[in-house]
């Protein structure tokens, strides 16, 4: 393949509908095509400073993964749609940053069929099944409810609402196709953050966007500890019903008893409840749990090793009094696989026997910080990190605020 082959590719590229309209996509594209011809790797420092401009201290250099990001779906749109035709295929796998020049002889975008769709279905039920058996046949979910971590549901007749933690969603139209085009992006997880957002980009304006469309996007945390929590609910006899967070009203902290399941990216809804709990989630630079007691600020990085998908995932883990008899219990991480391990954790019975043992038997109510280490959402190792008890003193405190 020439190299005035790739660059006339370049060019009616640039040219289509998708690109024409954002200059960052067309410079950031030109860009990591002319390193990719030259066989350089670019590296996020490099294209942070010789494409945007930034300093090395600028914390805007931490963006580039989600432009690169923006390229990948951009690229996607492109060859599913003006592109569908073109003899040359531009890619950018992950785990880095150089472009790979595919022709058509040897690259197809498939699409899958009925069958594909029908087979992952019944594979997804069969799954969830045996993991509901399983999780019964293993963990004693009849005498969970006796124990003290749990016991709250079993006796203040409150009922259980489980929130499942939801994205915020937008939409850009496409003229090309006259569709919407659903877009997520994790920095952005209301309309104020998207307004914010656009401010700062000059080919982005929002008039052309829609928002507030009632569709969010849910990921697997939620999802995946749904066969943990189940059984346990049948077993002792609780009802419940799940609702998103995106749905989420300060009355229900009110009246009923709380399990919240998400990642910290969805949880504005919490935001005033996660003060009072000293804790804080920085997304901007290296994803990070963030704690504070006494003036001392700790850090909790999450991690993804995108070669070996292997991931370090901090997560918060807490059961807080609620203002009417009830209880609210927390399971917020950064990835699902902290999520996933602590439910499950927390709903077998010899760990909450060690839990209480060392714990419980001095403080009913408590915030606690994890780090949960796996391969691809399967928990190896699951370790406590940071432990603060939520003692008599401070329990009148929580609920002692306007909420919105």
């Amino acid at each position: 393949m020439k190299d005035i082959e790739i660059r006339e590719q370049l060019e009616r590229i640039l040219k289509s509908e998708r690109f024409s309209r954002s200059t960052v996509s067309v410079n950031l594209l030109k860009y990591l095509t002319e390193a990719s011809i030259k066989g350089e790797k670019p590296k996020q420092y490099t294209i942070s400073v010789d494409v945007f401009n930034h300093t090395a201290d600028d914390p805007s250099t931490s963006n580039i993964r989600v432009h690169i990001l923006k390229l990948r779906k951009k690229l996607t749109d492109y060859y599913n749609n003006e592109g569908k035709h073109d003899a040359i295929y531009f890619t950018i796998p992950k785990g880095g940053y150089s472009i790979k020049f595919k022709s058509k002889s040897n690259f197809s975008i498939k699409k899958p069929n009925k069958d594909f769709w029908y087979t992952a279905i019944i594979i997804a039920l069969v799954v969830v099944l045996v993991s509901v058996y399983f999780v019964l046949q293993q963990t004693g979910y009849d005498k969970l409810g006796k124990t003290a971590f749990w016991k709250e549901l079993a006796t203040n007749n409150k009922e259980m609402i489980v929130v499942a933690g939801d994205f915020y969603m937008f939409s850009d139209y496409l003229e090309n196709c006259h569709r919407d085009w659903f877009i997520r992006d994790p920095h952005v997880n209301s309309e104020k953050q998207l307004l914010e957002f656009m401010s700062t980009v000059d080919s982005l304006n929002p008039k052309d966007f829609n928002t507030k469309l009632g569709v969010s996007y849910l990921t697997r945390d939620a999802l995946f500890t749904m066969p943990y929590l189940i059984p346990f609910f049948y077993e002792n006899k609780i009802d419940y019903r799940i609702i998103l967070s995106s749905n989420f009203n300060w009355e229900v902290y009110h009246n009923h008893n709380i399990i919240y399941i998400g990642s910290f990216k969805s949880t504005d809804a919490l935001s005033i409840l996660l003060e009072k709990l000293h804790i804080n989630y920085d997304h901007i630079i290296n994803s990070a749990l963030v704690t504070s007691k006494e003036g001392k600020v700790k850090r909790y990085e999450s991690s993804i090793d995108e070669q070996t998908n292997t991931n370090i995932d901090y997560t918060l883990v807490a059961k807080v009094p609620g203002p009417n008899n009830n209880v609210v219990y927390l399971f917020v991480s950064d990835n699902d696989i902290g999520c996933i391990e602590s439910v499950k954790q927390f709903t077998n019975r010899e760990k909450l026997k060690e839990f209480k043992k060392e714990f419980l038997k001095k403080d009913n109510y408590f915030r606690a910080i994890y780090k949960a280490e796996g391969i691809i959402r399967t928990g190896i190792t699951f370790s406590l990190v940071d432990y603060q008890p939520i003692n008599d003193s401070s329990l009148s405190s929580f609920w002692h605020f306007k909420t919105p």
